[in-house]
């Protein structure tokens, strides 16, 4: 009983760091930023985070959705904006990563 009382915190912990957007898309949270908000949207989520390095935000969420089998199809870069384009057999989502100044403003979805 006593190492099942350790291990809740931790296991709290772990689910909080994934968001699930639905049965084929989920996202884990960027580990080295605070989450400022998470704006749940009806097919996706946006993530705000307090932080510097929109790329590198960018670069994890493109290789945490390309490790969970979802494939990308299109790349494109803007000023401060990074944006992609992933399937998953006939699933398909996007991904964009703004940087605003102190914060970086991800948003994730899944459909058209």
């Amino acid at each position: 009983m006593g190492k099942t009382v350790f291990l809740l915190p931790f296991l709290a912990l772990a689910l909080a760091l994934e968001v699930q957007l639905s049965a084929s898309l989920s996202v884990t949270l960027f580990p080295q930023a605070v989450v400022v908000e998470r704006i749940p949207e009806p097919q996706g989520v946006v993530v705000v985070y307090q932080a510097r390095g929109a790329e590198a935000i960018f670069r994890y969420h493109d290789e945490d959705l390309r490790r969970r089998g979802w494939v990308r199809v299109k790349y494109e870069v803007k000023k401060d904006e990074w944006k992609a384009e992933y399937r998953k057999g006939k699933a398909k989502a996007r991904l964009s990563v703004k940087d605003k100044k102190g914060r970086v403003e991800v948003r994730l979805r899944e459909g058209d």
